[in-house]
Order: structure tokens, then C-alpha cells, then sequence
């Protein structure tokens, strides 16, 4: 999940979790890949924001989890949950997005010029499709 430091600015944001500390920046690929997946979670959203405000679905992430239920995709949870439940994701699987809880405060001034959604860190989720049990060792 995707966490912003208290003394970063909303411009200047961190792509990875702090339990990634002794990880290598990541590099420019990995940056736009990481862009282009914000983009496609938001293009989804606005899509369901009608239906929030409708009130046909309660957030945007409940209408984003029924889009993947159709797809097969139940029983959503991060990778941390799966492995703490001795399930591994099976290679080549790509992760389902959801938003994660808004973690940060910004300046009035700044948030009336950006995308309410750039305040929102990604949270990446795997269905039960995605993972298997471990073998016992």
C-alpha cells in the first residue's frame, strides 16, 4: 500500500510502503507502470460515482469489488493477508486495485486544483482465483 510521510508535500509521493525502507528507489519503468495503474483504478471509479451518488452502492470500492465479483474475483485480500493464511499468489497473476484509506491532510490551495483521487493511496488485493495453498514443508 502506498502511505505518504507527514513531512512530504502532496506533490512529492511515495510509491511503497514504509515497510520497504531498504528497498531500491524504483525506477521510471516502474514509476509509469505504477501511474498507468492509478489512472485505470480512477478511470473505474468515476464510472461508479454516479452510482455512490445514486446511492445504488455505498463507496466506490464496494461498486469495484461487485465489477470484480462478476469476474470470478471473491474473497479479495492483500498479498500479507494470503500469506499469513499460508496461500501464496500463483506467478503471473496481476493484482485486482482498490482504494485504500485516505491517509493524509492538504492544503486547502492545493487540493482544489488536483483530482480528489491523487489523496488516496492504491491498495492491490488477490481473489481466491489468484492464490494457492502452500505445500507443507
Amino acid at each position: 500500500m502506498k502511505t505518504i510521510n507527514h513531512n512530504q508535500t502532496a506533490n512529492t509521493k511515495t510509491i511503497f510502503s514504509k515497510s520497504y525502507r531498504n528497498r531500491p528507489e524504483p525506477t521510471e519503468a516502474q514509476k509509469e507502470a505504477f501511474k498507468a495503474k492509478r489512472e485505470e483504478l480512477k478511470k473505474l471509479s468515476k464510472k461508479l460515482k454516479k452510482q455512490k451518488t445514486d446511492g445504488k452502492i455505498e463507496t466506490i470500492n464496494e461498486g469495484l469489488k461487485t465489477i470484480y465479483a462478476k469476474k470470478g474475483h471473491t474473497d479479495l485480500r492483500t498479498i500479507q493477508e494470503w500469506n499469513k493464511e499460508g496461500y501464496r499468489v500463483n506467478k503471473g497473476e496481476s493484482a485486482l486495485l482498490l482504494w485504500g484509506s485516505k491517509k493524509t491532510s492538504v492544503p486547502r490551495e492545493t487540493a482544489e486544483n488536483t483530482d480528489p483521487y491523487d489523496f488516496y493511496p492504491i491498495c492491490f488485493v488477490f481473489s481466491i482465483q489468484q492464490v494457492s495453498a502452500k505445500a507443507a514443508k
